[in-house]
Parts: C-alpha cells; sequence; structure tokens
C-alpha cells in the first residue's frame, strides 16, 4: 500500500534498486499496482523517485485484486480494503509465478530479488 512502511522502505525499492537486472533479462516492464487512488499513487511514485522506472496504477476500489483472489481486510488495522503483499511474473498475460505473503508485514517471498530468481 502507498506509504505503508514495508511498501515504501522495502518492497518497491527492491524492484528500483534492481531494474537494470530485470531490464538485463529482458523485462518490458515493472509494474506496483495497489488499492489506492491513481493520484496517491502518483504522488507516493514521485516520493519513492521510482517514477522513471517502475509503472504505478491504483486500483481504487479493489476490483483488480478481488478479482485475483488476492484482496485483503485489514480493516482491523484501519486501512480498509487493500491486498495481499505480492509478486508475479507475467509473460503475455499468463502468470509464470505468483508469490504471496504471509502476512501483512512479510517481506519474504515478494522482493525483486526473488522473483529475479524466477524468471
Amino acid at each position: 500500500g502507498a506509504y505503508t512502511g514495508v511498501c515504501s522502505q522495502q518492497h518497491v525499492p527492491s524492484y528500483k534498486k534492481n531494474i537494470d537486472k530485470f531490464k538485463a533479462k529482458g523485462i518490458d516492464s515493472v509494474i506496483c499496482v495497489a488499492v489506492n487512488d491513481p493520484y496517491v499513487m502518483n504522488a507516493w511514485a514521485d516520493k519513492l523517485q521510482a517514477k522513471d522506472v517502475i509503472e504505478f496504477y491504483g486500483d481504487f476500489d479493489g476490483s483488480f485484486h478481488q478479482s485475483l483472489e488476492l484482496g485483503k481486510d485489514l480493516s482491523a488495522a484501519l486501512l480498509g480494503p487493500r491486498s495481499e503483499r505480492w509478486s508475479a511474473y507475467v509473460v503475455d498475460g499468463k502468470v509464470k509465478a505468483l508469490n504471496v505473503e504471509g502476512a501483512p508485514s512479510d517481506f519474504k517471498v515478494s522482493g525483486a530479488e526473488v522473483i529475479l530468481e524466477q524468471i
């Protein structure tokens, strides 16, 4: 989620830091999708200084994540509907690898280093 601790300090920065490795493997786009509106996503991309290397998209109502069965209700943490922390390697619309964290605070399987090994 935009501006959340793990996403802002670890998840997205892991992709920004490794963007050259993704390009070297022939990856066309690194995309970040979060349950936020497009204005928040744009401001977050600016804050992370990642706009030039990562595409940021807002899933304003969570419907994209719900369709992937990756929605998560974090109302107990005052965040409302959100998504799991995840990463995917997608080729021509087909998911080749999907990594979903076990808990909202986890950063074990969805980082850039893991998915680079799966490509």
